[in-house]
């Protein structure tokens, strides 16, 4: 490991190092803390053998130190993912998972109902999967990105799939919503083509803006336009798959 990873490393072992570092210097300060949030009052629901889907750099592999083993897949290998899969047609056998997580992937799968159905097929009977996505969030990830969703589309997609939704919730109100999209475009429509100092310069001079925005919604309450919704869904005892979109 090299001595600037390990001080890295260290560093996140001091308490506010993190919060910090993430106000200052990553744009998406609300978006990350908001999710955070969110599946931090869900965490009840991990158990057994769990599956990350999408899990990308496996943020959220230490907010489950419980379950018995965690697994996370993801289209691309990097040092985090365990294993390489694409969504839409998942490498495992049918009931292989007590819990699923997905999060901020299904707006870049272009057949959800059908990854939906196949995490649906992975669930053991009794089984809870944990969903995350965006509603109001500008394009990224181009030109992979299809979908936003509401609540209502949500429901549809995960009842269609055979799975009986617990809880459909919004993850932020407006404060955050909209603070957190004047931030990005600030950034995107005035600092585009600019160096990677220049922009988290700016971050740290928005800070201010973000902390104020997450402070008040944090005051306010879900109410409004959200950044995105999480789904707790269960996996009946007796499932069944229907058509998909």
């Amino acid at each position: 490991m090299s001595i600037s990873r390990q001080i890295r490393t260290l560093a996140k072992r001091i308490p506010g190092v993190v919060f910090m570092y993430t106000l200052l210097l990553n744009r998406y300060f609300i978006a990350c803390q908001v999710e955070l949030r969110a599946l931090k009052s869900y965490l009840h629901y991990g158990k057994g053998r769990m599956l990350d889907v999408g899990c990308g750099g496996g943020p959220y592999r230490v907010l489950f130190p419980h379950v018995d083993s965690y697994v996370g897949i993801d289209i691309l290998p990097s040092r985090n993912v365990d294993v390489v899969g694409d969504v839409q047609q998942l490498p495992f056998v049918d009931s292989t998972f007590d819990t699923i997580l997905c999060t901020e992937l299904l707006e870049h799968v272009p057949k959800p109902g059908q990854a939906l159905c196949e995490i649906s097929r992975l669930l053991k009977p009794g089984g809870t999967l944990l969903l995350t996505v965006p509603m109001i969030w500008g394009l990224h990830l181009e030109p992979y990105d299809f979908f936003r969703y509401t609540k209502y589309g949500l429901r549809y997609l995960a009842e269609r799939t055979g799975l009986t939704v617990v809880e459909i919730a919004p993850m932020c109100g407006f404060w955050a919503t909209w603070t957190q999209r004047f931030i990005d475009n600030v950034i995107e429509i005035y600092m585009r083509g600019c160096s990677a100092w220049l922009i988290k310069m700016a971050t740290a001079l928005l800070a201010p803006v973000s902390v104020t925005g997450y402070l008040f919604d944090a005051l306010t309450g879900s109410r409004g336009d959200c950044l995105g919704n999480i789904l707790v869904a269960i996996k009946p005892a007796s499932d069944h798959c229907g058509p998909v979109a």
